[in-house]
């Protein structure tokens, strides 16, 4: 019997599958298992996917509800412009108009005022310039008890209760006493006894201060200081356009004013 040929099956017996048959079952066998394994992975990225888009949905609404959480009827100080963001210093006339976007917790903002805080009281009572300030409160996580937001509220019970000159002082006090990020910032006390000396002073100061009654004022100014673009502080503005401060003298940022104006 020629060497190439197979021995027929007995009656009964099963045929062995030939190699040609077996790799075709085990390629079968290997695409049932490829698609069964793809079929896993899109129901597991499926399900990845629901659970990333209701995580992503929940943060949305817990980020809007804090960006947005000033009720329409939050209190706002008084002796403010452009309905309670503003505290303005100097002539509505002056000829040039500075920006200053400030949290009271940035050492940047701190260094500005050090720095330059003298000659713009200057150009704002020579009538050069028109100072308006834009408390912001971006940095509570660098502090242990939400300092940045305590100051603001505190900064905007002074000028509610004593108008903005008594905000320049009380804010000038507290970029001289700023604590330093990672701790706790200045307590409640202090901010009562820093808002006495700067001219406001009573019942309602001190129940202002520890109750927080501008908190909602301070998320809408930080909320609308992000919407128009604000990404640090300080941002010093001229004119509208961003002052790159820390290049100049004092006496140079009086002659740009001036120039400007």
């Amino acid at each position: 019997m020629p060497a190439d040929q197979m021995t027929p099956p007995r009656p009964g017996q099963r045929r062995r599958p030939s190699a040609k048959e077996r790799i075709a079952t085990r390629k079968a066998e290997e695409a049932a298992r490829a698609r069964a394994a793809r079929r896993r992975k899109t129901v597991t990225t499926a399900i990845v996917a629901a659970v990333v888009l209701a995580v992503a949905v929940v943060l949305t609404i817990v980020v809007q509800s804090q960006r947005t959480g000033s009720s329409p009827n939050a209190a706002v100080p008084t002796n403010t412009t452009l309905d309670g963001a503003v505290i303005g210093v100097g002539s509505a006339d002056a000829p040039a108009v500075i920006d200053v976007y400030e949290d009271f917790g940035c050492p940047a903002c701190g260094a500005f005022e050090a720095r330059h805080a003298g000659t713009l009281a200057e150009l704002a009572a020579d009538g050069d310039v028109l100072l308006r300030y834009h408390p912001i409160s971006i940095l509570d996580r660098a502090f242990t008890d939400d300092y940045p937001t305590r100051a603001m509220n505190a900064a905007g019970v002074v000028v509610d209760a004593a108008g903005p000159e008594a905000y320049v002082r009380f804010t000038q006090e507290l970029f001289a006493r700023q604590p330093a990020e990672g701790g706790p910032g200045l307590t409640d006390d202090e901010l009562v006894e820093l808002a006495h000396e700067a001219g406001a002073s009573g019942a309602d100061v001190e129940r202002g201060i520890r109750n927080l009654v501008f908190e909602d004022w301070t998320g809408e100014l930080t909320d609308r200081a992000s919407r128009e673009g604000i990404t640090g502080t300080p941002t010093v503005l001229l004119d509208g356009e961003p002052f790159n401060w820390p290049t100049l003298e004092p006496a140079a940022l009086a002659d740009a004013v001036r120039a400007a104006a």
